[in-house]
């Protein structure tokens, strides 16, 4: 690549002693590699500052801080990134050794210049309806085929789902400072809440290609359904403007809200959100359905 991009790359790791320094070594093995590897040790109680260390890689450094949280650990990164390009990795997932230079390659040739930029992911593992680890191993890919829209102006296509995770990203430093960095308050479905917020300020490239290599771990915080419902309530009143603007994308959201509340056994919590969705839109028949087993379930509790 002529002109070879300077890029720094955050991983935030909490107790990973046993899997960061095959994340690491997958950043660091990349035939576009990066100018630098920012590895924030969020308050681990295990030898993953330790292993990090024992790497003696002169273009890794080690930001030890108290626990905070995944995204208070990504903005230290950020904040201490010194590139233009800032791209992320998680402390238990792995890289393609092409993904950096496929990514820029792609980027190079978007017309759109785009700010931020994402690649395919397969994702071994998943969950049961429970949220529980499957027994058998299971692949995916994301993002789905379902998904309306994968590229350019995605505001609407993120406000129904999340179609990009933060491993497959690369934005521009000062546009994740225009963004307001992660929000510590969330804690669950931040990927989610960064690309929405990445999408109001302009267009995102996709390059189709499985780039990152994603498994799921006994403390991925991706298996905790109460945070991810807290988050997405959450997401209600961030994005209150948007949602008020696109029904259809509302309603979809009450409906995930209602649904998962309603798995979890918080039946009086979730009837809340489906009185709002048949205010929202009184004739849905999803609505109808989850209000009905919803009601059931009441009933013979109650």
């Amino acid at each position: 690549m002529a002109d070879r991009p300077s890029i720094s790359v955050v991983i935030p790791a909490y107790n990973r002693e046993h899997t960061v320094q095959t994340a690491i070594r997958s950043v660091l093995l990349q035939t576009l590699p990066p100018t630098e590897v920012i590895v924030v040790d969020d308050g681990s109680t295990d030898a993953t500052a330790e292993v990090v260390e024992g790497l003696g890689e002169p273009s890794v450094r080690l930001i030890r801080q108290p626990n905070g949280g995944i995204s208070a650990a990504r903005n230290t990164g950020i904040l201490e990134a010194r590139c233009e390009w800032v791209a992320f990795q998680d402390s238990d997932d792995e890289w393609m050794p092409t993904k950096l230079e496929r990514q820029f390659a792609a980027h190079a040739v978007d017309p759109l210049n785009p700010g931020a930029f994402y690649c395919g992911m397969v994702i071994a593992g998943g969950l049961d309806e429970k949220g529980e680890a499957g027994a058998r191993r299971t692949i995916s890919y994301r993002p789905m085929y379902s998904v309306p829209a994968v590229s350019g102006d995605l505001l609407a296509s993120l406000l129904r789902t999340s179609s990009i995770s933060t491993q497959m990203l690369v934005a521009r430093r000062a546009l994740l400072h225009e963004a307001g960095l992660f929000d510590t308050a969330m804690k669950s479905q931040v990927d989610w809440d960064i690309a929405i917020r990445l999408a109001r300020l302009g267009p995102i490239g996709f390059l189709d290609e499985p780039l990152v290599i994603q498994r799921f771990t006994p403390n991925s915080i991706t298996r905790d359904l109460p945070k991810r419902i807290d988050s997405w309530i959450r997401m209600l009143d961030k994005y209150a403007d948007l949602f008020a603007a696109d029904r259809e994308a509302h309603l979809a959201h009450l409906h995930r809200i209602a649904g998962s509340l309603r798995r979890t056994g918080e039946h009086e919590r979730a009837a809340d959100y489906l009185a709002r969705a048949r205010a929202l839109a009184p004739l849905s028949p999803r609505t109808g359905a989850l209000t009905l087993l919803n009601g059931l379930k009441l009933r013979e509790i109650g």
